[in-house]
């Protein structure tokens, strides 16, 4: 149930035994992908949703991405765009920060004796690590940039495990990241035809039914599943679906799991108006902004642009309930009070993604844990992935699902 990136990449590591298994696959959409999707029907390249991955931190997308025959497809970032920048203060600064406070910060992390296994915000992990210059600084970005969210509720345990991890393994965050083995893949990437051109491949690859358009209405213990188009007996049933749909039908549970959803705003102009290079910039969330950052598209990807001129930006916006027009307003002044850009765009596309961002807070693994207790117990024959779990990434919900489809696979089987 859900073809988003987890119920297809879920789909296609089940299908790997489809001579043992009927596999359909039911979307209330008119296509798989969710809100992964590539536009160029305006003349101008655009992704709709996650549009590059930072190699070291994406295994098994890497591993799939190889398997579908993709890894031929993708593109690195334009070097010279990894520069990012940071809105604080009312400036444009290149991150990370400089400062005493930093350096400060860097220093109490080597000595700072470690905490295993709490669950704590972010906030307080940089602050109990670092200090409040560093979370404010370092940490308050990470956490807007991917989740959206409020570093003092964010858990850090679940939000950023990485982090969590170097601390209890090597008594400190820094040590930790010295001894880290250094990366060699690709550092960021993405794909010459865009993400979905990698959802077409992964459909193409997953031999199952897919039903389209159809929205799932009601789901009994036996797992009989009724849509809006039929009824369907299930042996084994896998939920892909958002967490607020399958709290509704089945653990209201999860309807405790608060979400951010954001506008995405795309602005394509035939010309030069950007100044700066890089790859764009987040604003700190004290500056209580309309805006969550900007993307420097045709910096970031020149592979995409349509000419040497062209200039692509995409700007996200904290509010997911605004109309076209003034979404595109609050884009336009951020860009001019931000980068001092005045040109009406000669192309602009509006995305609003309502409930995109699960926010991971403390005591998330609670809620898991509560969870999973009652499907192990009056639904034992179902298992559930999704951005709800262990990170919102598309490497975090490849994990997910590829972990899920070979524990099933595993018990069943053998």
């Amino acid at each position: 149930m859900g073809g988003g990136v987890s119920g297809l990449t879920l789909a296609y590591y089940l299908a790997q035994k489809n001579d043992l298994f009927d596999i359909h696959l039911i979307e209330k959409s008119e296509r798989a992908g969710g809100w992964i999707d590539s536009d160029s029907s305006t003349g101008f390249f655009f992704e709709k949703g996650p549009r590059v991955f930072r190699g070291s931190k994406s295994k098994e997308f890497l591993e799939l991405a190889a398997e579908i025959g993709m890894d031929r497809e993708m593109i690195p970032c334009n070097p010279e765009a990894k520069s990012r920048y940071l809105w604080i203060d009312g400036k444009l600064r290149k991150a990370p920060l400089l400062s005493w406070g930093l350096i400060k910060g860097v220093i109490r992390d080597l000595y700072v004796k470690p905490e295993i296994g709490n669950d704590e915000s972010v906030w307080d992990f940089a602050c109990r690590r670092f200090n409040a210059q560093v979370a404010q600084d370092v940490f308050d970005p990470l956490v807007t940039g991917i989740y959206g969210g409020n570093m003092k509720e964010i858990s850090m345990k679940l939000g950023f495990p990485a982090f969590k991890a170097l601390e209890e393994k090597h008594g400190s965050v820094i040590k930790g990241l010295f001894k880290t083995p250094r990366y060699q893949g690709p550092r960021l990437f993405s794909f010459q035809r865009g993400m979905k051109s990698f959802i077409k491949k992964l459909e193409e690859k997953t031999p199952i039914h897919f039903h389209y358009g159809e929205e799932i209405t009601s789901i009994s213990p036996s797992l009989e599943v009724k849509t809006s188009e039929g009824i369907y007996q299930a042996d084994y049933l896998f939920s892909a679906l958002p967490c607020h749909i399958i709290g509704k039908l089945l653990f209201p549970q999860l309807l405790n799991i608060s979400f951010q959803g954001t506008t995405l705003v795309h602005l394509g102009y035939r010309r030069k108006v950007l100044r700066k290079n890089g790859f764009g910039y987040l604003v700190a969330s004290r500056e209580k902004d309309d805006v969550l950052g900007v993307v420097f598209d045709s910096n970031a990807f020149n592979q995409f642009n349509q000419s040497k001129e062209e200039t692509r930006l995409t700007v996200m916006l904290k509010r997911d309930d605004l109309s076209d027009a003034e979404a595109r307003d609050l884009a336009l002044k951020a860009l001019k009070n931000h980068l001092k850009i005045k040109d009406q765009p000669d192309v602009s596309m509006v995305l609003r993604a309502p409930k995109v961002f699960p926010q991971l807070k403390v005591g998330h693994e609670k809620i898991l844990n509560t969870v999973e207790a009652i499907r192990k117990e009056k639904y034992p024959q179902l298992r559930l992935v999704g951005n709800y779990f262990y990170g919102v990434g598309v490497n975090d919900c490849i994990a997910r699902a590829k972990s899920v489809a070979d524990i099933f696979l595993r018990e069943t089987v053998n």
